[in-house]
């Protein structure tokens, strides 16, 4: 068998194990903390937002480091990060320890089960792995296939959440988690740093300027996001009186939608380009964060849900691969960590007040807040990579390697 095959095979099993895990964590982890635990909107805030600020941290430093000494050896690092969340979920609920948690695990980091959501630190190396298995003709392909699959374990795995044990749900995770991180050991690396013979690995000046504009969208992609995603299972249970199976079925469908519409995602971007597909598929998505925030009823509100989720993710596996084909093999776990993280640290700050803000103000207004910031986020694609060819051009983009 093709090793470059067979090692995205155990990338994509690895992948799904977490996602599907990860489909009922993000699901119910915040509930667990409110409805168990009883703890108030602000402190569940402050946890997600300790959670939400770990992680770009953790990405940043382990980012560079993968472009130093190895993705899978940080890779295999970063994926034990959760099961060690899970372990202190299962045994204490002192809240200095949930925050420790909750930093590990990424709980409440932005993305829910088609986005990155619970576990985020890991995705930058799987990234850039992915990328060094393929091409830049068949990269967007393989990127869209493993949203998909993770779009449909993790829609798998929400629906677990009718199991109302808590700590039967933590065990189940933990054996997935597990199973993620063993699937990834038999990986060969292909790409070696020039960090033992003496040569500087001097970023150029053009991957400097593609990674500062992948961090600024990020930057506002994560602000807008971590306004309202972590705390929609709460606002359907609170404000809508949901069930916690119902809630799941719910987030189970936006995720198979959305796995759905991956399937074109290859042929969108060839026809559109990758431009005008991803701001288009973002403004669709940011009318719909504005539909729910002023939803009259449940059913008003899931529409609204089950079309913002498809529209907001379909464009990711085109925006991975964009970065992927603009910047050099030597640079390209550091643009993916930079992406995240700066994606991540404005999520992490939005998620920390959006607990308060919901505790103290009408549901529409960080809803609204979010809408404004993912309208900014659409503008500025437009003029940061409006004058690149590779950004505009339709069909297939071919980029030397």
């Amino acid at each position: 068998m093709d090793p470059n095959k067979r090692d995205i095979a155990l990338l994509l099993i690895s992948r799904s194990t977490r996602n599907f895990a990860s489909g009922f964590i993000a699901v119910v982890i915040g509930l667990y903390y409110l409805y168990s635990l009883h703890l108030s909107l602000l402190k569940i805030g402050i946890l997600f937002g300790v959670g939400s600020f770990a992680v770009p941290l953790i990405v940043l430093l382990l980012g560079s480091l993968g472009d130093k000494y190895g993705r899978k050896n940080i890779l295999i690092i970063t994926l034990l990060f959760t099961p060690l969340a899970i372990l202190i979920l299962l045994y204490t609920s002192y809240y200095p320890l949930l925050l420790v948690s909750s930093a590990l695990g990424g709980f409440g980091v932005a993305g829910g089960i088609v986005g990155g959501g619970v576990g985020a630190s890991v995705a930058p190396m799987q990234t850039a792995l992915l990328a060094e298995k393929t091409n830049s003709e068949n990269r967007t392909f393989f990127y869209t296939l493993f949203s998909i699959v993770s779009s449909l374990t993790g829609s798998a795995g929400a629906l677990l959440s009718y199991i109302n044990n808590y700590t039967l749900l933590f065990y189940i995770s933990l054996v997935f988690y597990l199973f993620s991180f063993i699937s990834v050991l038999p990986i060969k690396e292909n790409f070696r740093s020039h960090k033992k013979k003496n040569v500087k690995n001097v970023m150029s000046e053009k991957d400097k300027s593609m990674i500062k504009k992948f961090s600024i969208t990020g930057a506002f992609n994560g602000l807008g996001q971590g306004l309202i995603i972590p705390f929609i299972p709460i606002i359907f249970s609170k404000h809508f009186h949901m069930s916690n199976g119902f809630i799941g079925e719910i987030f189970a469908i936006g995720g198979v939608l959305t796995a759905i519409a991956m399937i074109a995602t290859p042929y969108l971007t060839e026809r559109l380009g990758f431009l005008d597909f991803i701001t288009g598929s973002r403004l669709v998505s940011s009318i719909f964060i504005l539909v729910l925030a002023f939803s009259i009823n449940p059913l008003m509100a899931i529409a609204s849900y089950i079309i913002m989720t498809p529209s907001r993710a379909i464009a990711l596996p085109s925006q991975q691969a964009l970065m992927m084909n603009l910047v050099s093999e030597g640079s390209r776990s550091t643009a993916s960590g930079a992406n995240q993280s700066t994606r991540l640290f404005p999520s992490a700050l939005a998620t920390t007040f959006s607990g308060a803000l919901l505790d103290e103000f009408p549901l529409y207004l960080p809803f609204t807040i979010s809408f404004s910031i993912s309208l900014a986020n659409v503008l500025l694609y437009r003029y940061f990579f409006g004058t690149i060819p590779e950004a505009n051009k339709k069909g297939k983009v071919v980029i030397r390697e």
